[in-house]
């Protein structure tokens, strides 16, 4: 049926209403739509709109259309809304980046000797087809298995719960596709409901399995069993087989392609991983193109295979056509659109997600749904989406990978993106569990989605049912502090009132003193925790401002919430801020151990950068808009708005002396900047120029022409050879000095250039732009070369600067944050935070940045801070030396990472750990250090450790432990012992008295699952297991060669993850998929006791416990990104102390020796050491921060209280 045409669409609705027989009315009366909206369809008045699938599917089945064939109608639909930009109404035999349907059967071409082998495999019991993304797995099981079958259902894990395969009847041969979805949309124990309701039924199931889930998969016993022994592979097809697939759908159709154009298609796809998909978009692009061009030729050529881009690049090129065709207001919601199809930002890969239409459309206004409509459709219709009549999605994963666009997009805000699919999918359960107040965000989970909902990318992002869901968290959580403060101000009226009547004769006014005092207490802790609130909201913007107002909230009242709110500044980099002392700082720079601020007063004021004591302040008649200092400190210059220029000679034990003043001319100067000699300054104008100034010389300048626009950055070689400059032309100039003549080009960049800078080793030079909001980077010896790009910025690039040995970039963007970049590996570091645009930036040292922000005030940041890049995965383990001053780190990129944090604020890497020869199976991840620092050790994903001593270059050596990759590995407390756990569904036990020649001692089996985790006591004679099959399991290893069972805790509702012993050995501790911490209280430890009641309240799963070494306080890291402390003192009666909240879901924590420090990392790839001496935070806070927090700041976040500023 060709329905390419409005009039196409509503002759075949009418037609199909008349062999019906059935009236408008009696349409309506089944259906429930207007008989007048039924008439305009069927007459072509009106399209239906995209949000009324669901009413067209009505129709449609009130005309008696099968719920398969109603897909034919929506894309049809889809077409005939495209009219306009798609004129061919040729049949298009190929289906793009879809997937065979049963009804596509007749253009399913080359997998018959497969489908013929699946047919027979299928009728001996349950089966797994397990291939690559785009092997063709769904078209087989659709196109080839359902249609050979005499009933056969497709159905897949996200649109099928398990209660509806529990009912479907058991004559059908239940094909499951997409299976990887299991992995991506349940929990561990939905997950082995799901399987176990297929594999119970007594007629054959099938399903796809994508083979990078094979892992995961292989983690369900009953799954592992299937894949063991009833497994079909779908392997690449063959070059006869790619011959018939890529011919035989358009002899089918009645055109031919030319034998020049098969073979070429062949040499790009034959062996490629997931080439299918792109080969069949590629054919569909191409008769596409061949058929609006209405060429009278029967063949196909090559020039339709070129125009489309070719097969690699014919997915971009249809999917970049598309974007283009959209207004601006529609490219935002085309990026929010496919984001929301994606799940990504969790430990499994980047999948596609199915999202209903009432998720997209519900609530929104007739614009928003008119731009949605458009966006939708045009996607569609390039097939890129697909649909029924409630759920879109993309068309294949194969987009995911083939568009950089959208690999842009994801790569953008990651997190972000991670945390609004968790918000959708909370926000739904909300609505159908009829609004109930307990399923509302609460806590740091409501902070953290509030902050990103404030984003640019939130607020365009959010549906009206996710921005009403936060906007009802919110106001409950208004709701009820109010109602706190309101509750305690009418007890204790009515109390002052009573004891005033009752007991005025015997002194009912110190009575009513003393509950006025109480009242007034319990009114500062509400207002404490609110002040608390602000400083976490805060925290990602203004950590100097944030880290103030928790200590003013500490101040009010010490709560839980206060607390944490000081101890999580200390895991943050703070900088010391400064501002100027008259105007607004415009222009800033360092030198020879000055600050100097330039203001739009006109004044320049110099502090030392290491106290902030005042040294000069000079003043010029005009605003300053641009400063410079030679790299010795020893020359200052400062340009006004009118292109003055004053320069003036500095001394640490003189005042300064004005050496020279010169004007630049009329044009506006942008830019200044000294030769590494100083004797020359260049200044970049208005007019293109640069001219090169010596200041100590009454000489006229040398003006080097060249750029075409305004010149807004300049910067010297190294050697001071050569002077470069960006400009608004988008070309970066480079100059000799010796001979200043015509400039060296450096291209690449399409939109401003609005600063440059060139790296200390004079082997880069770096250019930030503007409307392309990315770095460009130059290899000096080599200007024609391609640069490279850094992204992330989502603004303007105001300035750029390297560190002092050129080994990281950064950038200081209008979007407010500093970006840093790993020149080494490429990779991205932790942004800096501030209120406002940065204007400039400079390197004091390789660990101190100076930024300046437009809110007026420069930053001086200690880099890395207490945040520890560098793995390129995430972080799977963290562990102390006994000094606390050694810090090893093991992430999932095959490395371990060894630090000195004596003092966290200025940690060092110190040494990088691979396994060498010793291990050739990657790390896993797990790893720990022994007491001394001197040994590391390591898990591998073959199932051995691996041992290194981390001070000297001997080779590593290697013990082979378990069947299977090494979860955990951890130490006794003399090191002599290692306990290990592994995805055998076994603990071992390793003898490390030698740590040159490990030794096995024995296994602990019995578990039905992995081994997550493991734990000594401290006196080493149990040991504590974590299995995956939700069992906590504590065993008597006093014999270590001969371990005994002792106690099983139970009641979890998934995998437990993690556990740890208290200190004393009284109390052990297992945390769980399901969010709790069971505790096993073991002061009789022949006789252990199952604490009742679970610790509750992170809301993600619990993945790794650690006790303090001196305290009963008990540490809980979760993937809802907080660490959440409790004192256990009396453990029946668990005291919360505090929450430490990350970026991104925590996957190991560590108490230093002392339990002064906790360091945890997880998915976001780095560590964040916390320092937990409360008071010792407030000292470095009020140490650190520089100004106080002002009386205006202070009126903003605390009105109505007394201005006592905490520092």
């Amino acid at each position: 049926m060709d329905l390419h045409t409005p009039a196409d669409f509503a002759q075949a609705l009418d037609r199909l209403r008349r062999a019906s027989g059935k009236s408008y009315r009696e349409l309506h009366k089944e259906c429930g739509l207007p008989q007048s909206t039924i008439s305009t369809w069927c007459k072509g008045r009106h399209l239906p709109q995209v949000s009324m699938r669901a009413d067209l599917a009505r129709l449609l089945a009130a005309l008696g259309v099968e719920e398969l064939a109603r897909k034919t109608w929506f894309e049809g639909l889809a077409q005939a809304r495209q009219q306009t930009r798609r004129t061919s109404p040729a049949f298009n035999p190929y289906l793009g980046l879809r997937a065979f349907q049963p009804e596509n059967a007749a253009m399913f071409f080359g997998r018959e000797k497969e489908v013929e082998a699946l047919v027979g495999a299928s009728k001996m019991g349950p089966l797994a087809v397990v291939g690559p993304s785009g092997s063709g797995k769904s078209s087989l099981l659709r196109a080839g298995l359902i249609p050979a079958l005499p009933q056969g259902k497709v159905i897949t894990p996200a649109e099928a719960p398990v209660e509806s395969v529990l009912k479907a009847p058991h004559e059908l041969v239940l094909v499951v596709d997409q299976f990887e979805e299991l992995f991506t949309t349940y929990d561990e124990a939905n997950r082995v409901r799901f399987v176990d309701a297929l594999l119970d039924r007594s007629t054959p199931v099938v399903i796809g399995l994508r083979a990078d889930f094979y892992a995961h998969a292989m983690r369900i016993p009953r799954l592992a069993e299937l894949l063991q022994h009833h497994q079909m592979l779908v392997t690449p097809m063959s070059e006869t087989q790619l011959r018939v697939a890529i011919t035989g759908p358009a002899r089918a159709a009645g055109f031919d392609l030319d034998p020049g154009l098969v073979e070429l298609l062949l040499r790009d796809t034959a062996q490629q991983p997931g080439g299918l998909p792109l080969l069949s978009h590629t054919l569909h692009s191409i008769v596409e193109t061949w058929t609006e061009q209405r060429s009278s030729r029967r063949t196909i050529d090559l020039t339709h295979y070129w125009s489309v881009g070719g097969v690699h690049g014919a997915i971009a090129q249809t999917a970049n056509s598309a974007f283009r065709s959209l207004n601006r207001a529609q490219r935002v919601v085309a990026q929010n659109l496919f984001l929301r199809l994606v799940n990504a930002g969790d430990s499994t890969a980047v999948t596609r997600r199915r999202v209903t239409f009432s998720e997209l459309f519900n609530g929104r206004v007739d614009d928003e749904v008119d731009d949605l409509t458009e966006v939708f459709e045009v996607f569609v219709a390039h097939r890129l989406l697909t649909a029924d009549e409630h759920i879109v999605e993309i068309s294949h994963e194969s987009l995911l990978g083939a568009w950089p666009l959208l690999q842009e997009w994801l790569a953008h805000d990651r997190v972000g993106h991670h945390l609004h699919n968790r918000l959708t999918g909370v926000a739904r359960d909300w609505q159908q569990n009829g609004r109930q107040p307990e399923h509302l965000y609460v806590g740091g989970t409501l902070v953290s989605a509030l902050e990103w909902a404030r984003s640019a990318a939130g607020e365009a992002a959010l549906n009206p049912l996710e921005r009403e869901f936060l906007a009802v968290s919110e106001e409950a959580r208004t709701a009820r502090r109010e109602a706190d403060r309101t509750r305690v101000r009418r007890r204790y009226q009515l109390l002052i009132l009573l004891v005033v009547t009752s007991l005025l004769a015997v002194g009912a006014a110190f009575y009513a003193n003393q509950v006025s005092t109480t009242a007034s207490r319990d009114n500062r802790l509400a207002l404490s925790r609110e002040v608390s609130d602000k400083a976490d909201r805060l925290r990602d913007k203004d950590p100097v401002l944030a880290a103030q107002l928790a200590l003013a909230a500490h101040n009010l009242a010490p709560t839980p919430e206060a607390r944490s709110a000081v101890l999580d500044s200390s895991a943050r980099p703070l900088p010391r801020r400064s501002s100027a002392w008259d105007g607004t700082t415009t222009v800033m720079t360092s030198a020879g151990g000055f600050l100097v601020f330039g203001t739009d007063s006109g004044h320049v004021q110099i502090e030392q950068a290491d106290t902030g004591r005042h040294v000069a302040d000079l003043r010029v008649a005009r605003p300053i808009v641009a400063i410079a200092a030679s790299s010795n400190g020893s020359l200052l210059a400062a340009g006004d708005d009118r292109g003055e220029v004053t320069v003036w000679s500095l001394s640490p034990s003189t005042s300064p002396t004005e050496e020279k003043t010169f004007n630049t001319g009329s044009s506006r100067l942008f830019a200044l900047a000294f030769s590494p000699d100083g004797l020359h300054l260049a200044a970049g104008n208005g007019a293109g120029e640069v001219q090169i100034w010596t200041p100590r010389e009454a000489t006229p300048p040398v003006v080097l022409t060249g750029p075409a626009q305004a010149v807004k950055g300049v910067a010297f070689l190294p050697d001071g050879t050569a002077v470069a400059a960006g400009s608004d032309d988008s070309i970066v100039h480079l100059w000799s000095l010796a001979v200043p003549g015509e400039s060296v080009v450096f291209k690449g960049p399409t939109s401003k250039i609005f600063g440059i800078a060139v790296s200390p080793d004079g082997k880069t030079l770096a250019a930030g732009t503007a409307g392309e909001q990315r770095v460009y980077t130059w290899n000096l010896s080599d200007p024609t070369a391609p640069p490279r790009q850094w992204t992330g910025p989502a603004s303007w690039i105001n300035a750029v600067a390297f560190s002092p040995d050129s080994t990281a970039l950064v950038a200081g963007s209008s979007d407010t944050l500093l970006w840093r970049w790993d020149m080494r590996s490429g990779q991205a570091l932790p942004p800096l935070p501030h209120p406002k645009p940065l204007t400039a930036i400079e390197f004091r040292d390789s660990h101190t940045i100076l930024t300046l922000a437009t809110d007026g005030r420069t930053r001086t940041w200690t880099v890395p801070g207490s945040v520890l890049s560098g793995p390129s995965k995430q972080v799977f383990s963290t562990s102390f030396d006994l000094s606390g001053d050694r810090l090893l780190v093991g992430s999932g990129d095959n490395r371990l990472r060894l630090w000195d944090v004596t003092d966290p604020h200025r940690a060092r890497l110190t040494g990088e750990l691979t396994g060498g020869s010793a291990s050739p199976s990657p790390l896993s991840g797990a790893s720990t250090l022994t007491s001394d620092g001197a040994t590391a050790i390591a898990g591998t994903t073959d199932g051995s450790i691996v041992l290194w001593r981390v001070d000297r270059s001997d080779e590593p050596v290697s013990l082979k432990v378990a069947a299977s990759t090494i979860q955990s590995v951890v130490l006794s407390a003399d090191d002599r012992t290692a306990a290990v756990g592994s995805d055998d569904k076994s603990a071992y036990l390793v003898d490390l008295s030698d740590t040159a020649h490990p030794k096995m001692i024995s296994s602990l089996s019995g578990t039905a699952d992995i081994i997550y985790g493991v734990r000594f006591s401290p006196d080493t004679t149990m040991l504590a297991v974590a299995g995956g099959d939700g069992k906590g399991y504590l065993w008597d290893i006093a014999d270590k060669t001969n371990p005994k069972p002792r106690a099983t805790v139970t009641g979890f509702r998934g995998p437990v993850y993690a556990t740890a012993f208290s200190a004393d050995g009284t109390l052990v501790a297992f945390g769980a998929s399901d969010y709790s911490v069971r505790l096993l209280d073991l002061t009789h430890p022949l006789s252990p006791v199952e604490v009742p009641s679970p610790l509750i309240g992170p809301v993600g799963e619990v993945y790794e416990l650690s006790f303090h070494p001196d305290r009963r306080e008990l540490a809980v890291s979760s993937t809802d990104r907080t660490i959440w402390l409790w004192n256990l003192a009396d453990h029946r009666k668990p005291d919360h102390l505090a929450t430490l909240t990350t970026n991104d879901a925590l996957l190991t924590l560590a108490h230093s020796p002392d339990g002064r420090r906790l360091a945890a990392g997880g998915r976001d790839r780095t560590v964040r050491v916390w320092d937990t001496d409360l008071d010792a935070v407030k000292n470095w806070i009020c140490g650190q921060a520089g100004q106080s927090i002002t009386p205006e700041e202070w009126s903003q976040f605390i009105p109505g209280e007394p201005y006592t500023p905490p520092c």
